[in-house]
């Protein structure tokens, strides 16, 4: 046990459980030792505390159900659907359908735009949106899942080949057929396909990627710098952040990537994304140049929707705080099943300082106003490993240091603490309420846990109110002292 069980004239000091040691789970949770092995709808803090990751409140419900990818045009929010509807959604909410050519290709949508104009992509032609309508680009642009745009020119990468394709510069609706390069470092198809923040068009692959530039003057724009063989896992799995990109290689780890020069920053998690079975849809951050920045923090957020989670249903998201180097999980809820899904969310984007999420009909804003999910539960829990000092001890007590008080509620809410006991099933959940508005008792106790070698804590709330968790501690003695 962390600092052991001190008995000082006669009375046990309460010891500390490792809450501020981040999420580990690369190893079976029996053998993880003095870290998390859960956190779910939240987040460590740089204090080392326990915060409940935001809710989602509902902006505004879209004429169809279709999956929502967001972008930014003109001071509106942008929205494309899987059904392959367009909107254009003002700062009020007010949403105008603004499909005349509607987007075909049935795959995730990317966006594009210049000061006159946005492109769409997602699997078929280009649809193009510079008035009130939209309509198709060019019949010469080719069929593409990914496009950019740089120096006012149009980049496209070719469905099912190793070729792209650009525009003449101004005039994104002319493709002639010599404007064509092949991402060729690897035999596999290009896949994937950003600029990132430096200016530079980064290809990806199964096998490879590439990292091209541009050429300001001369017949030819662009040129290959250099390529790696990391490879893209996912198509959508490629995002430029803090100054790198970062990407799913074939190996099934996130990597950050600084030139050449690669690094996985998910060997805590690697078990978990070694298990995913679907990677269909997966995808990474707000495509390409969004993370997800709420609650002060700086998020990336990779999702699995199609995979199976460690509670049998669909849907793996993960919480990467890119900043401090953990990770943990977000969870929707089925209040039909009882059980833990897949968290809400398609798509991200950032606008009018408020970070909006892509649902399915509806857009949604983060918001800590709620911790539910547009109405619906989002449970909080964080988990820890097997506590242990080798011989057996008896908790007389164990508390939280927890902020109170701040749910501005009629009815207390509550929150839950249970044990397993030496590997063995949890007991029973032990409720104890977290105050109404203006009690400032920041612990609260629950009680001995008996006598064990080992034990492991879940602490949870379901109900709807912010969690700032600041320490869990723990009062015993040990057999025979």
């Amino acid at each position: 046990m962390p600092g052991g069980a001190v008995v000082r004239g006669g009375a046990e000091d309460w010891i500390a459980l490792p809450l501020d040691k981040s999420l580990f789970a690369n190893l079976d949770q029996d053998a993880v030792v003095g870290h998390q092995t859960a956190i779910e709808n939240g987040f460590i803090n740089e204090l080392g505390g326990h915060t409940r990751f935001p809710g989602l409140v509902e902006f505004c419900t879209l004429p169809d159900n279709g999956r929502v990818y967001l972008y930014d045009f003109m001071g509106d929010l942008l929205a494309a659907t899987s059904k392959g509807r367009v909107y254009r959604i003002g700062q009020n909410g007010t949403v105008t359908d603004v499909t005349n050519v509607p987007i075909s290709g049935g795959r995730r949508v990317i966006f594009a735009k210049n000061n006159q104009e946005a492109w769409m992509a997602a699997g078929g032609q280009i649809i193009r949106l510079r008035s009130t309508k939209t309509e198709l680009l060019s019949p010469d642009a080719p069929l593409t899942s990914h496009i950019a745009c740089i120096d006012n020119i149009v980049v496209a990468v070719a469905i099912n080949s190793q070729l792209w394709y650009y525009s003449n510069p101004g005039y994104p609706d002319q493709w002639p057929d010599l404007n064509t390069f092949s991402a060729d470092s690897s035999p596999d198809n290009a896949s994937a396909f950003i600029i990132d923040d430096f200016r530079d068009l980064i290809f990806g692959g199964l096998s490879a990627i590439e990292q091209w530039q541009r050429v300001p003057t001369g017949n030819t724009p662009f040129y290959r710098q250099w390529a790696i063989g990391e490879g893209v896992k996912s198509p959508y799995c490629l995002l430029s952040a803090d100054n790198a990109v970062w990407t799913v290689n074939k190996l099934s780890e996130l990597v950050k990537i600084n030139q050449q020069i690669t690094a996985s920053v998910s060997n805590d998690i690697g078990l978990i994304l070694e298990g995913i079975d679907d990677w269909t849809d997966a995808w990474l951050g707000g495509y390409p140049n969004s993370p997800c920045h709420v609650v002060g923090q700086k998020f990336m957020i990779l999702q699995m929707p199609n995979a199976t989670n460690a509670y049998g249903t669909t849907g793996v998201t993960l919480l990467y705080d890119y900043r401090n180097k953990r990770w943990s999980t977000l969870y929707g809820w089925d209040p039909t099943t009882g059980l833990r899904q897949r968290w809400p969310g398609w798509s991200h984007w950032r606008l009018w300082d408020q970070v909006f999420v892509g649902g399915e009909g509806k857009i949604y804003t983060f918001t800590t106003d709620t911790y539910t999910n547009d109405g619906v539960a989002q449970p909080w829990l964080t988990r820890t490993s097997h506590i242990s000092e080798g011989n057996q001890f008896q908790i007389r007590d164990f508390r939280l240091q927890i902020k109170r008080g701040s749910s501005g509620t009629a009815v207390a809410p509550n929150i839950l603490v249970r044990c397993s006991r030496d590997g063995r099933s949890f007991g029973p959940w032990i409720k104890r309420d977290l105050g109404l508005s203006g009690d400032r008792m920041m612990f609260k106790n629950f009680g001995g846990f008996g006598v064990a070698t080992t034990f492991l804590f879940e602490i949870s709330s379901t109900d709807d109110t912010p969690i700032d968790l600041v320490k869990a501690e723990i009062k015993g003695v040990k057999i025979g002292h």
